[in-house]
Order: C-alpha cells, then sequence, then structure tokens
C-alpha cells in the first residue's frame, strides 16, 4: 500500500490471520491519529454475521465488522496490501468506531 490506509477503508492482509487467505479489515482509527501516532486501530471484517454476542457492524455488500474485538497495528503490517477492496462510507465507518468506544469505554 503506497500511501498511509485511512479511516474507513476495507483491505486484505495475506498476513493478517494464522489462517488460509488472510483476513480483511476496516481501519476505525481516525486519519490524524494514525498520522500522528504512525498507529492504526483496525477490525476484522467477515462476510457473514457471526452467531452468538459477537459485536459486529454491518457494512453492506463488504460484509460485517467484528467490532468487539480490535488490534492496534503499525505501518508495517500493512506491507504488502494492494490498494482498498472498499471505501466504507463516513456514517456507518463511524458507527462501527462508536461501536468499540461503547464497547470499550461502556455506556
Amino acid at each position: 500500500m503506497a500511501a498511509l490506509p485511512r479511516f474507513g477503508e476495507v483491505s486484505h492482509a495475506l498476513e493478517g490471520s494464522v489462517l488460509p487467505g488472510g483476513m480483511l479489515w476496516l481501519i476505525v482509527s481516525n486519519d490524524d491519529y494514525n498520522r500522528i501516532r504512525r498507529r492504526f486501530v483496525i477490525v476484522e471484517v467477515v462476510s457473514e454475521p457471526l452467531s452468538g454476542d459477537a459485536i459486529i457492524c454491518d457494512l453492506g455488500p463488504v460484509g460485517v465488522a467484528i467490532t468487539g474485538t480490535v488490534h492496534t497495528v503499525g505501518p508495517g503490517w500493512f506491507a504488502g496490501s494492494e490498494e482498498p477492496i472498499a471505501v466504507i462510507d463516513e456514517e456507518t465507518a463511524r458507527q462501527a468506531a462508536d461501536q468499540i468506544r461503547h464497547n470499550v469505554l461502556g455506556p
């Protein structure tokens, strides 16, 4: 990925998982945080909703973001990633970020 990933982008990371095929991820930290801290808060994106008590955010045709579990990664994590496969509309991306804030900080 030539440029730094941005808030609301969904991309594929081959090395992002121990499972074959890697993982899809959504950037949920804002661009200023990403640029200043050189860290990114990401969540996994799956193609189908999970059963049980998973905290998810519907991303439409892209799938669902698992917002109950977050990861913080450095820019090296994105090495080898191509351009984003999707850019989520700002309202939906903010909903995912708000779910994380609520999950971590409480009501």
